[in-house]
């Protein structure tokens, strides 16, 4: 039996013959190019030619790296992060930490001692610390990479470098280079300033004995110098530390050959295994006869708006980003702020009467600050302070803000907003969420089977849908079927209502997604095409909104504020501890077999949260995925690495 497995980086594709004995019994490295796929062929055929082989003499091919969906002939793909580990195990068993600088990301591999991944982090946005930024670096240098390292050891340690961003640290070794600074010098500089990058790296996942590196930057004796100093650790390498991860997807490859009749690791699309009919919303869902009130935050309370006479819309943000936000706000400020911005400038948002803001973080503040300056007195524009507790106090402290904006609302209508229109507008939005949480239960409960994305987007979509027309759409939906609270609505032969679940679906890992805000919903689905189903999220943009109900009382702002500071918090709040028994009360309920924590890039408040739900998932041995977006669709390929990977360690875990 002989097993192939070959290894598509951004640089080189590396390819690895082992027979049934586990022996490597040919292996060879070429530039990739410009074509994955034409670098697949040429290293498939050139390594048949060295083993002397046809390709009816292979049993099993499995593809991994950068470019493994473009391999048409392999049977099988798994991410290089997998094999990357497996192949560090076969070098070394008692391997616990894997290091692999690759040509465009590097990665930190947390092994068990069967060689499985426990854990990993990865950089995969920028080329800092990989291959790529050392090959321009060499350039600029005007040396050839191969001296790279052994030219830093001969440097000092006086320079440094204070950039990895490729473009501004090669504008700082030009400047050196202009200032006569040795090579010698700068080079170690480099190494230096990559190996800090890595070693924090590592030492998110935790440096354990033994620690082994791979990828094509092993052989760069600079760079594992610096990484020794930095750990205070011996880094092992194989013999050719570039083809540890082809070596591990032809092992993976052995196990799948010797088992062709059990379900494989292979990670594809769910689409033909459950076929889920898509759900198509009415385009007239958010057509509306009254005026259009924007808002940003699900703590913003709509019925007053809605009682006022208007529509309230949810802003989205631009789904691209052409650049303008920046003329207004700072670069690092949270994406969805920016892409709020960027929609405004746009003008697609004219239409609106104005839009109500929520005091929620610094960013939201300075997005405020930067549109009144935009709008002046042209438009209602008004923010809204929110309390981080939902004690007595808080609560009856935000009820005294509604009123007054309730107020300002009645001025700038130049109308009174009555007791009736506010109790109507509650008794409106309690019943559209009473019949979304029922949709939801039936769906939860396996009786609708629709995908994890089909009703993430449509529960998204029903926050800016006309309230009367999305509860009669989820009623159809439903079949009209009758309110029953255990989800189990049976049609008149006694059937239930809806496709029950297929022996395939129930077959998937069940994985939660929570976190602040996801307006892509893509996200999802590339988790669902990776071989997985989504069957609870708790997101602001999500089923959040339609969790709890507006408890009817004499004082309508009271009510108000015991709803929006009683319902799931967000990372906004400040009880971690809240949120993070709820989250596994969650798990609990749905049989969920890992979660992903979404986030977006310069969120201070999710991110100060993850550290202490990554301690407690540990502690329960729940897999945990971390998520952090930019709010654009462009990085689904990353996205998608990252899944497929935690998808191959969860099927570890459940073994």
């Amino acid at each position: 039996m002989l097993s192939l497995g070959i290894d598509i980086g951004s640089l080189s594709t590396d390819v690895v013959l082992l027979n049934d004995k586990r022996e490597i019994v040919a292996s060879e490295v070429i530039a990739t190019g410009a074509s994955s796929k034409k670098a697949a062929d040429k290293a498939f055929k050139k390594v048949l030619e060295v083993a002397r082989l046809s390709e009816k003499d292979i049993d099993y091919v499995v593809a991994t790296g950068y470019g493994r969906i473009r391999v048409p002939f392999a049977q099988e793909v798994v991410t290089e992060i997998t094999c990357h580990a497996k192949g560090a195990h076969y070098f070394f068993p008692k391997v616990r930490t894997v290091i692999d600088i690759g040509g465009q990301d590097s990665k930190v591999i947390k092994v068990d001692q069967s060689g499985n991944v426990m854990d990993f982090v990865m950089n995969d946005k920028c080329a800092a610390g990989t291959g790529r930024f050392l090959e321009v670096m060499a350039r600029t240098l005007e040396i050839e990479l191969e001296e790279m390292g052994a030219l830093s050891l001969q440097g000092g340690d006086k320079l440094s470098i204070s950039s990895l961003c490729t473009v501004f640290a090669e504008s700082e070794v030009v400047s050196l280079i202009g200032a006569d600074h040795k090579r010698e010098d700068i080079c170690r500089a480099l190494h230096i300033a990559i190996a800090k990058r890595i070693a924090a790296q590592t030492r998110r996942v935790g440096v354990e004995e033994q620690v082994v590196m791979s990828g094509g930057v092993a052989k760069n004796v600079g760079m594992v110098k610096e990484l020794e100093r930095l750990l205070s650790t011996r880094l092992r390498m194989s013999p050719d530390p570039q083809i540890v991860g082809a070596v591990g997807a032809a092992l993976i490859g052995l196990e799948s050959a010797g088992k062709r009749n059990s379900p494989s690791i292979q990670v594809k699309s769910t689409a033909e295994e459950r076929p889920v009919e898509e759900i198509k919303a009415d385009a007239s869902l958010e057509e509306s006869n009254l005026p259009r009130m924007g808002y940003l935050c699900t703590y913003t309370p709509i019925e007053v708006i809605r009682a006022a006479g208007f529509h309230p819309v949810r802003i989205t943000g631009a789904k691209k980003a052409e650049g303008l936000a920046e003329e207004h706000l700072c670069t690092n400020i949270c994406p969805y702020i920016k892409a709020a911005m960027e929609e405004k400038l746009s003008g697609s948002l004219e239409g609106l009467e104005g839009i109500v803001f929520m005091n929620s973080c610094d960013g939201m503040r300075r997005l405020y600050d930067a549109w009144k300056r935009l709008d002046g007195d042209k438009k209602f524009n008004y923010i809204l302070d929110l309390p981080k507790t939902n004690d007595a106090a808080a609560i009856n402290y935000f009820s005294l803000l509604i009123k007054n904006f309730k107020e300002r609302l009645e001025k700038y209508c130049n109308r009174k907003i009555t007791q009736e229109e506010l109790h109507k507008s509650i008794a409106l939005y309690n019943k559209v969420r009473g019949k979304a949480k029922l949709f939801l239960q039936k769906q939860w409960n396996g009786y609708l089977n629709h995908s994890g994305y089909e009703v993430f987007s449509l529960m998204k979509r029903g926050i800016n849908a006309v309230p009367e027309k999305f509860h009669d759409y989820i009623t159809l939906l439903m079949k009209d079927c009758s309110d029953d609270p255990a989800g189990l609505t049976k049609d008149g032969r006694g059937d239930p209502v809806g496709r029950p679940c297929t022996k395939e679906t129930k077959a998937l890992p069940r994985l939660l997604i929570w976190g602040g805000i996801l307006e892509n919903e893509e996200i999802i689905k590339t988790i669902e095409e990776a071989g997985a189903r989504v069957v609870a999220d708790d997101l602001c943009s999500g089923s959040r909104f339609y969790e709890a109900l507006v408890e009817v009382q004499d004082d309508p702002f009271l009510a108000l504020a015991g709803r929006y500071l009683g319902k799931s918090p967000c990372s906004r709040m400040a009880n971690v501890f809240d949120r993070i028994n709820r989250i596994l009360s969650i798990i609990e309920k749905r049989s969920i077999h890992g979660a992903i924590y979404h986030t977006l890039k310069f969120c201070d408040h999710s991110l100060y949260d993850y550290p202490l739900f990554k301690k407690e998932f540990e502690k329960r041995n729940i897999p945990l995925l971390h998520l952090t977006c930019d709010y654009t669709p462009s990085a689904h390929g990353q996205i998608r690495t990252r899944v497929e990977a935690f998808l191959e360690q969860l099927q570890n875990v459940n073994r």
